[in-house]
């Protein structure tokens, strides 16, 4: 066969094995599609096609070092080829250099008349990974005038508003989102705690409760959903919430305290005691064991009280926030002799501070209805 002959035959079976190759690579096939590709490149042509389909096939396999070098090759023979400048953007988005992937997607992006989202997009989270907040939203912005509902834009913006302290803001495009079929439970646990700080009651609880359609036993929603119930003073279903993340997890700190602080409120005093002490045998925590001093308290137990005081005024020193409220809940509901002798050992115990001590011996006072 002549030269020219035979460097046709290589032309036409380069473009068979990279069309083939494509195709596999398309269904999925990687391994098929990499043999096909790699005899197409001994057969020593750098056919653009074959090194994009190269690089596709090692950046769908996170070989991103491999796929880079790849698309480079066809960016030294054509420095605007559209498939490698995205394909190059993505490899080094992978290899965490997001300044060069930018600059690979804008020349992109300037060739193919800039309506691309999917690159509008990720040029907007590039911006946003390196604290080039302004830009970012620029982008994302960019990407909602070509289409409004994109999700993936939409989440792009909420989240960046999110990271920003602008809640509210964060809030309108998380919902845009969440209309426009993101149903991710943890997007919904996001919003419902977002409303809720912002003191959007119902909100919140209606967000808690759809993601608890999803799961039943969300840790996050039902500590969002008891919060809700115990706002309406409603301890009952709080607890239920509450004990719910109890059958599944050990529960944090803050669960166990609100769980028990609940079960006070309802009066069920052996159950407040059990969730405080499971609290302090897994490590001390200050609301669990002033918990335990105000049920010792209530259950005219005054040696044991003294007992949880000590320990806190080791562990807290002596001037503990908590006393006030404690005070008054003891001359409200103790048996006056436990409070009495509460006080008069709380006084003991103060030996410096004379705004203290006289704070102090008004409790005894009180105690003794003088």
């Amino acid at each position: 066969m002549n030269a020219p002959n035979e460097q046709y035959a290589i032309k036409n079976k380069v473009f068979d094995l990279s069309k083939r190759g494509h195709a596999l690579l398309k269904s999925g096939r990687s391994s098929e599609a990499r043999l096909l590709f790699e005899e197409a490149i001994s057969l020593g042509t750098r056919n653009a096609h074959v090194l994009t389909g190269m690089g596709d096939l090692l950046r769908q396999q996170k070989d991103f070092t491999g796929a880079a070098a790849y698309y480079r090759q066809v960016l030294e023979d054509d420095p605007g080829n559209i498939f490698s400048l995205r394909g190059l953007g993505d490899a080094l988005r992978g290899l965490g250099e997001y300044r060069e992937a930018i600059g690979f997607w804008e020349t992109y992006l300037r060739l193919h008349n800039g309506n691309d989202i999917c690159v509008l997009t990720r040029i907007a989270d590039s911006y946003k990974t390196i604290d080039n907040y302004d830009t970012s939203r620029d982008y994302y912005h960019k990407a909602l005038v070509l289409n409004a509902r994109d999700r993936y834009a939409l989440m792009g913006l909420a989240d960046l508003y999110h990271k920003r302290g602008h809640e509210l803001q964060a809030i309108e495009y998380y919902e845009k989102a969440l209309a426009n079929g993101v149903t991710l439970i943890n997007i919904l646990t996001i919003v419902a705690n977002l409303h809720w700080r912002h003191e959007h009651y119902e909100q919140a609880r209606e967000y808690y409760e759809k993601a608890l359609v999803q799961d039943p036993y969300n840790s996050y929603a039902l500590y969002g959903l008891g919060n809700y119930y115990r706002w309406k003073c409603d301890y009952q279903r709080a607890v239920d919430m509450w004990e719910r993340i109890l059958e599944r997890s050990p529960g944090t700190a803050n669960v166990m305290v609100r769980l028990g602080d609940a079960y006070c409120t309802l009066g069920q005093l052996e159950a407040a005691a059990r969730v405080y002490t499971k609290n302090l045998d897994s490590a001390y925590d200050m609301l669990s064991l002033v918990g335990m001093l105000k049920i010792r308290c209530l259950q005219n137990q005054p040696q044991a009280a003294c007992d949880c005081y000590d320990e806190l005024l080791r562990r807290e020193g002596d001037d503990i926030q908590f006393m006030p409220k404690l005070a008054e809940l003891l001359l409200r509901q103790a048996d006056r002799e436990t409070a009495l002798f509460f006080f008069t050992h709380v006084k003991k115990c103060y030996s410096v501070k004379q705004a203290a001590l006289q704070t102090i011996e008004a409790y005894i006072s009180q105690a003794k209805g003088t």
